[in-house]
């Protein structure tokens, strides 16, 4: 098979090969750009839908009747959630071997922070991440592989919270059986229903990433030992319950009592729907999510959406303050260190 002509004149094979490559790459530019309106217009519906169907005074008076202690508490208990996350990455990075600095990272990882706010939930950060890692010098395998040991990282402790939260929500099989002949439980159900779709999505990612070989194996590297794979995932395991932890604080300063059953059992299922990319930031589908699970446990519909918009607002402000912060830390660490390479590149030229 004979290569293309390096011949780069206008009219020859080779040039309406580029030309073609271009307008397909563009294409696909517009398709992402195409497909951002439609992934607000879904947050930003289901949020009309809600605050149109249930009554918006009593969601107002349930977000000012909340406590400032109770923010602040969960404020901290967020922050430290995300300290958690970076340290994930971190690691995550270590095992790679990816040889990006320290503040580097961090940097990354708040750019990735602040694009999952304002751009479509997961995707944005993972593609950031990403894309930042290869502009630094990681290779694009690399790069890929390390967001998504991340995500299966995260993935794994969502199903082991879950799993967990099932232990306590029945304490034996003899139990459940004994519920579902009598009454059955909704929670439950809702609760099985998010952790076959967590294991679904686990197998998918194993079998996709199982034949491609180089990246598969750098993927792999990262759990390589049992040590490292326990620890990222108890890490994970830790970053879920904290933001659980941050939600259940929110709802004792709104008044709510809320059963520690559903941060335990049905929480992770509400957190695997809210992280899909099907909107932005996780707006809307949160709240809904948040409504259905919550009337398990005979929670007005509007103290659960005032819940659901505390908790999101929380989110937002510790993300956006760290990561805004992070960001700035490593734009100010590179430009310390330019400028130490250009004083040692003046002195070693004088002398």
């Amino acid at each position: 098979m004979s290569l293309p002509s390096t011949n780069t004149r206008a009219g020859t094979p080779y040039s309406e090969a580029l030309t073609l490559r271009a307008r397909e790459e563009e294409g696909a530019g517009n398709t992402g750009l195409r497909r951002f309106p439609f992934r607000l217009c879904v947050g930003l519906s289901l949020l009309l839908i809600i605050f149109v169907y249930f009554d918006f005074s009593e969601i107002l008076r349930k977000l000012t009747s909340l406590e400032w202690p109770f923010v602040a508490m969960a404020l901290g208990i967020l922050s430290l959630q995300f300290a958690v996350s970076v340290f994930r990455w971190l690691y995550i990075l270590k095992r790679q071997a990816a040889g990006i600095g320290q503040y580097e990272a961090f940097s990354i990882y708040g750019f990735g922070a602040l694009a999952n706010l304002f751009l479509v939930t997961s995707i944005a950060g993972i593609s950031v991440r990403a894309a930042l890692l290869v502009r630094s010098g990681s290779s694009i395998s690399a790069a890929l592989a390390s967001v998504t040991a991340e995500r299966i990282a995260a993935i794994a402790g969502l199903a082991m919270c879950g799993l967990f939260g099932l232990a306590f929500a029945f304490p034996s099989v003899r139990d459940y059986l004994a519920a579902a002949q009598t009454k059955p439980s909704p929670y439950f159900d809702f609760a099985i229903i998010g952790m076959l779709a967590v294991v679904v999505v686990c197998v998918l990612v194993s079998f996709r990433f199982a034949v491609v070989g180089k990246f598969a194996k750098q993927v792999l590297s990262v759990f390589s030992s049992p040590v490292p794979g326990i620890i990222l995932i108890l890490a994970s395991c830790c970053i879920i319950f904290l933001g659980f932890a941050g939600l259940a604080v929110l709802a004792a300063g709104m008044g709510l009592e809320v059963e520690p059953v559903f941060f335990l059992a049905v929480m992770p299922a509400i957190a695997f729907v809210s992280a899909l990319p099907i909107s932005i930031g996780g707006w809307g589908v949160r709240e809904g999510a948040m409504v259905a699970g919550l009337s398990m446990f005979s929670i007005p519909p509007e103290s659960a959406v005032a819940l659901s918009i505390t908790f999101g607002l929380a989110g937002l402000f510790v993300a956006a303050l760290l990561g805004g912060s992070a960001v700035l830390l490593g734009m100010y660490c590179r430009s310390q260190s330019a400028v130490t390479e250009k004083g040692t590149g003046i002195d070693a030229g004088g002398r």
